[in-house]
């Protein structure tokens, strides 16, 4: 058969491509032809083709749609790729350009320059840094493990630090927020040497509360105050009933009054023994005849107190304590016992009041009193009141038998101060025998209490006394005791008793006196060395200079006079000075104008 003859064809067919365009792409070319085409050309006999615009891939999901995209600029992966490291890269994309898109121009437009590390991916882990800390954990569970084996091995641990080093240690954490911690502990372990301080414990540590004394077979008004239970003596109380047969019949029982001592040192009802408190009171005749020495003796022990206090002419053994030997213990008894002798101390004997009272400085050698301010507070109401109902021709002996029974006792002089700091100042018999004591501690010489402080000690004496072995500054040094022994010191001074003011020769060698003291204890402060975190050095030190200041700025008559530059050594004329004075006020005083002028 004869094959039909192919039509003609426009020559413009033979410039359009052969292969046909999916529905996909005719959609795409439409778009483009609306949004990205250009105007169109004139008129033409030819048909125009426009050249194919560079396709817009749609992004394949919304920017700030979830979360992953506000980690700050990290990649969607968290980890790194394992190609990445080890050496290979990923395989490039092929390119996607289109067979017929107008090639780029060999000539690009300038743009600004951006560093590679800027458009670098980062990823949320690092798994080097993930190996490295596992390899760390790892190295420190071996290293406790191993420190924890070599514990249990060496037995039980060695003993904690002393209180200074606690309390310091707590203001520096506090400070700091416990940062580095650690290496402040490395630091004072360095420095000083791990001890414990010698304490006397008073009341014994392994005290347990006796059981109630039996109870004494009475009539029928005083059952009230026997019978039932806690609950129900605080109700008779309350209702005052036994306070009216008491004050009606002008006292109690001895067998009631026995037991009422007893329980006040194990009731645990704080307003039965403030009742009771009252009851005894209102019982002097039995107060004077009852309460003898044998007597506050038992009532100390079944409080607590150890065994020591039946001997006062031997010393007591001290312990060395690592932690609080009175943890957790209840003082509400000894508070309302310390109350209730300083209410009857005007109804005790005077050899009564002399034993309680020199009880009363045993116990405060323990550091007890120091620690609790509520016992304090009452302890040193109960000496006042002991100590005034001395009479005063007893007065002497009572202070030389109270220094020879602490020196006696108590060697160390570490602890005999914290008896001296519990006394008060401001009654005059707790005074005097502070000064007693600390004179009698300071020149070890019992018998110096039994005189008056201002007979037997001057600053002159302080003087010579600093001159001792026992203040010298050498590596063997123990500065708990320095301080201690500054501190008594201090108080042997007192104010130093100056003499008449009427006798400015007598007033300016006092001054001196005074001035040179300072001086010496000025000495004593530079050759201490407290660099490296010494607590007890530090402690010491600290100590050493608020004494020195003390005795410049408020034990001298008046305040030491400022050298001038001008002023020759040894030509002052204090003599002169108050006519000098007088002569310079007139010539500052200003001269009235005449009447006639303005």
């Amino acid at each position: 058969m004869s094959e039909k003859p192919k039509p003609n064809k426009s020559i413009l067919s033979y410039f359009q491509p052969s292969s046909q365009q999916t529905p996909s792409s005719q959609r795409s070319s439409r778009l483009s032809s609306i949004h990205g085409s250009s105007p169109p050309a004139p008129s033409s006999p030819l048909s125009y083709k426009a050249t194919p615009v560079a396709r817009r891939v749609a992004p394949l999901e919304i920017g700030a749609s979830d979360d992953d995209a506000s980690d700050g600029g990290f990649s969607d992966d968290s980890l790194e790729d394992l190609s990445a490291l080890l050496g290979r890269g990923r395989p490039k994309p092929a390119s996607s350009a289109a067979p017929f898109d107008t090639p780029r121009a060999k000539r690009t437009a300038a743009v600004p320059f951006v560093s590679p590390a800027k458009g670098a991916l980062k990823h949320k882990f690092d798994l080097k840094a993930l190996a490295k800390d596992a390899r760390l954990d790892n190295a420190l569970n071996a290293s406790s493990l191993k420190a924890k084996a070599s514990a249990d091995a060496a037995g039980p641990p060695s003993p904690t630090r002393g209180e200074s080093f606690d309390l310091a240690f707590a203001d520096i954490v506090k400070e700091k927020s416990g940062q580095d911690a650690h290496k402040v502990i490395r630091a004072v372990q360095r420095a000083e040497p791990i001890q414990s301080q010698s304490r006397y414990c008073f009341f014994d540590r392994d005290y347990k509360v006796p059981p109630s004394s039996p109870v004494p077979k009475l009539a029928s008004p005083w059952t009230l105050l026997t019978q039932g239970n806690s609950a129900a003596r605080e109700r008779n109380l309350t209702s005052g009933v036994p306070q009216s047969i008491l004050a009606k019949n002008g006292g109690l029982p001895d067998s009631l009054f026995e037991w009422i001592l007893n329980e006040l040192c194990t009731e645990r009802s704080s307003l039965i023994r403030r009742e009771y408190c009252h009851i005894v009171h209102g019982c002097p005749d039995q107060v004077e005849r009852l309460l003898t020495l044998e007597r506050l003796e038992e009532l100390f022990l079944r409080l607590g107190a150890s065994d020591d206090i039946k001997f006062r002419d031997s010393e007591i053994p001290l312990s060395r304590l690592t932690n609080e030997p009175y943890q957790d213990r209840d003082w509400s008894n000894l508070e309302s016992f310390l109350t209730l002798l300083s209410m009857i101390s005007g109804h005790l004997s005077a050899a009564s009041a002399i034993y309680a009272s020199q009880t009363l400085l045993l116990m405060s050698t323990d550091k007890l009193l120091i620690y609790n301010i509520d016992l304090l507070t009452v302890y040193e109401d109960a000496i006042e009141s002991l100590v005034n109902a001395i009479p005063s021709s007893s007065w002497d002996s009572f202070c030389g038998d109270a220094c020879s029974i602490l020196q006696a006792t108590i060697r160390v002089q570490n602890i005999r101060v914290n008896a001296l700091q519990c006394l008060s100042i401001r009654n005059n018999r707790t005074h005097d025998v502070r000064r007693r004591l600390a004179i009698s501690f300071l020149f070890d010489d019992p018998s110096l209490g039994r005189q008056h402080s201002e007979d037997v000690f001057t600053v002159r004496h302080a003087i010579e006394r600093l001159e001792k072995d026992d203040f010298n500054i050498t590596p063997q040094t123990d500065f708990a005791e320095l301080k201690a022994m500054v501190t008594i010191l201090d108080i042997a001074v007192d104010d130093g008793t100056p003499p008449e003011l009427s006798s400015l020769e007598d007033e300016e060698q006092f001054n001196q006196d005074i001035d040179e003291l300072a001086t010496k204890l000025r000495e004593i402060w530079r050759k201490i060395n407290d660099a490296g975190m010494k607590i007890t050095r530090t402690e010491a030190k600290s100590v050493v200079e608020w004494v020195q200041q003390r005795l410049s700025n408020t034990v001298r008559t008046r305040r030491k006079l400022k050298k001038s530059i001008f002023d020759l050594p040894g030509h002052e004329d204090l003599a002169s000075l108050p006519k000098q004075q007088e002569y310079m006020a007139k010539f500052f005083q200003k001269i009235p104008k005449p009447n006639g002028e303005k």
